[in-house]
């Protein structure tokens, strides 16, 4: 009980910015460090896949979104941009 005043005291001494990342952290350790569920990994990838479609696919015209898929890859330079523009690669 001690131990999650004193963890409940040090989130709240947070910004909302920084408890964001600190959950960021926590689920990116648990989905790649957690041997007891590999489908969350699977999960996780999907849903940043979905998560990427959506924000930047979802939008462009049809004969685009064909000429992109049969590009190879330029798909997944895109996808790297993104990731970029997600501040997930290191600079």
């Amino acid at each position: 009980m001690a131990e999650e005043l004193n963890e409940r005291a040090e989130l709240e001494a947070l910004s909302k910015e920084e408890i964001l990342d600190c959950f960021e952290g926590a689920l990116f350790e648990h989905v790649t460090e957690g041997e007891e569920m590999p489908e969350l990994a699977e999960l996780t990838i999907a849903l940043g896949l979905k998560g990427f479609v959506n924000a930047k696919l979802a939008h462009r015209e049809k004969d685009e979104l064909i000429d992109l898929f049969l590009g190879g890859d330029k798909a997944i330079v895109e996808l790297i941009d993104h990731a970029a523009e997600q501040g997930l690669l290191e600079e």
